[in-house]
């Protein structure tokens, strides 16, 4: 604490039957301690749920603040920078150990309480120490008690500051090693598990459209951080348990998947939660979705996936604003094999010399081989319909009813439609 801060604090040095007592709290501080920990324990559920470890380093800082007040009434003399250093470093501890800096304040003050109140049952007493009690000690007790809330405030944001500043560093290294080819599944295990993330959890890339870098550059990443929450309250995880990166344009965020949900479970629930972001943000334009992968590759499988299936999306016009690679993963299976990929486009080769057959055969499969609906979408007679069908059967060398045969047009088509 700085000499300027304290230039107008009066610090008392108790007499008497008050000296007597501070003396003996500070030899033995425990009622203090004790009647501190209880107060606090039944008053924040922050501090009653820490674990056995936590709970008793709570108490030797307790002790440790007991002490220290004790000390600066004996001797009338504000606590050293170095006597104060044990008392940041409780500050500091408290950002690692989880504690909002709401409840770490609300202890010091409920402390300070306790503590006065054990020094009003003492003047209760003894008559002769409350003129000192209430003039002398109550007006520093104020001061000192905010005083060391300032110092322990201060120490704790530098320490979330520092700490926030390492884990953006380490998420940084971590998406480098999602997109280096060679990376090492070892040192991503190690990264990940460093910033809290479990690495054995698949995760599904999203990947976003948004107007967010037409603001200001200086306010981008705050506008981020913001929307990230949204996701994060939307999919009921913690942000820290997301990763985000700007990559080719878009925002890309890893939602952690379920332990043990299938991929078909992971992309139903991760379509509905785009879904579901896209109506809360408004400067999400459009999403793609890829599909679960673990581990540096699988990260990066997904974060491609989720981009392909906007870019085809928004190339064929679909019209959604949410895009899903699992609806165009047999089409860009298919792609990846020239063999497989020549022998779907001669399926419909001979049908793009005839205009209306090719019409009709998109028709019929958008229709669900609904004849009637179909015909009534072409504006044609069934018979017709129903020749043509025929004809498509001839031309190709299949049959409509079976099902194999229908799924290669289904592809077949798929692909015509995601190059024109």
């Amino acid at each position: 604490m700085d000499l300027e801060a304290n230039l107008d604090m009066k610090i008392p040095r108790v007499t008497g039957k008050l000296r007597e007592m501070t003396a003996a709290y500070q030899r033995d501080p425990t009622v203090i301690v004790e009647r501190t920990y209880r107060a606090i324990s039944q008053s924040d559920a922050a501090y009653a749920k820490l674990p056995l470890g936590t709970k008793s380093d709570f108490m030797v800082s307790i002790r440790f603040s007991a002490v220290l007040w004790c000390n600066t009434i004996l001797t009338g003399e504000y606590p050293s920078d170095e006597d104060m250093e044990p008392f940041r470093k409780v500050g500091r501890r408290r950002v690692h150990q989880g504690v909002p800096l709401a409840s770490l304040l609300r202890a010091y003050r409920l402390g300070s309480k306790e503590l006065w109140t054990i020094y009003l049952e003492f003047g209760a007493e003894h008559p002769d120490v409350q003129n000192e009690l209430l003039f002398e000690l109550s007006p520093y007790l104020l001061d000192h008690f905010d005083e060391m809330a300032r110092a322990i405030a201060v120490a704790y944001m530098e320490e979330q500051y520092e700490q926030s500043r390492w884990k953006e560093a380490l998420r940084y290294e971590l998406c480098n090693l999602v997109f280096d080819a060679s990376s090492d599944v070892s040192e991503f295990n190690r990264v990940s598990e460093t910033i809290g993330i479990d690495p054995t959890i698949g995760r599904v890339a999203l990947a976003f459209n948004s107007n967010v870098l037409d603001t200001f550059p200086s306010r981008i990443e705050k506008e981020l951080d913001r929307m990230l929450v949204v996701v994060a309250r939307t999919a009921k995880v913690n942000a820290a348990d997301l990763v985000r990166v700007m990559y080719r344009g878009r925002l890309i965020v890893w939602i952690p998947c379920i332990r043990g949900d299938s991929i078909l479970a992971s992309d139903r629930r991760m379509g509905e939660l785009a879904t579901q972001v896209i109506a809360n943000v408004a400067e999400f334009k459009q999403v793609g979705v890829g599909m679960m992968g673990q581990g540096p590759s699988g990260w990066s499988c997904s974060v491609d996936e989720a981009i392909k299936a906007m870019d085809v999306g928004e190339r064929m016009g679909a019209g959604d604003n949410v895009y899903r690679y699992s609806d165009i993963a047999l089409n860009e299976g298919a792609r990846r094999s020239d063999n497989v990929l020549r022998y779907l486009e001669s399926l419909i080769e001979r049908l793009s010399h005839e205009p209306d057959l090719l019409r009709t055969l998109e028709c019929y499969l958008e229709q669900f081989q609904k004849r009637k609906q179909t015909a009534q979408v072409l504006g044609i007679h069934p018979n017709t319909l129903n020749y043509r069908l025929e004809r498509i059967e001839e031309i190709a060398g299949g049959n409509l009813g079976d099902p194999a045969w229908l799924a290669k047009l289904y592809v077949a088509i798929g692909l015509r439609k995601g190059s024109l």
